[in-house]
């Protein structure tokens, strides 16, 4: 068999493409972490409830979300400063509703994703309760948490 060095050259350089082929690796989700960013949403979402008389039957249901995900997350810090309003409610329920929907992707577990879903829910109907408050059509997007377009 004769075998030249630029033979050689080309078999290694065709092997170290080969190699390189096939899918990246995912990074590896830290489910602790989804779960503080989960919570952190939610916090602010409650915050935004306080003081807020218009909106007292919803600060208990963002009450609730909260509970449900610090048994989850354990500690995640401060509660996010946020100045309490309406306006300021419907932010902090879009931002958390959008955090949810992004957890759904990070999260493939059936109990977690059953838990977003519920919490994706709540968010939504939230949403919906405070841009009637508002005086705003309850649905001004078929996609809750997406941006309206104007």
């Amino acid at each position: 068999m004769v075998s030249t060095r630029r033979a050689l050259l080309g078999a290694g350089a065709a092997s170290l493409l080969v190699a390189g082929c096939g899918p990246p690796d995912e990074p590896e989700v830290n489910a602790a972490e989804v779960w503080n960013e989960q919570l952190r949403a939610s916090q602010a979402a409650l915050a935004a409830y306080e003081g807020v008389e218009d909106a007292a039957r919803l600060r208990p249901r963002a009450a609730s979300r909260v509970d449900r995900l610090e048994a989850l997350a354990g500690a995640a810090g401060a509660t996010p400063a946020v100045t309490p309003g309406l306006e300021a409610a419907l932010e902090a329920e879009r931002a958390a509703l959008r955090t949810h929907v992004a957890g759904v992707g990070l999260l493939e577990d059936r109990p977690s994703r059953e838990l977003l879903a519920g919490l994706i829910a709540e968010t939504a109907q939230a949403e919906s309760e405070l841009l009637v408050l508002l005086d705003r059509r309850p649905i001004e997007t078929a996609f809750p948490g997406q941006p309206v377009p104007r």
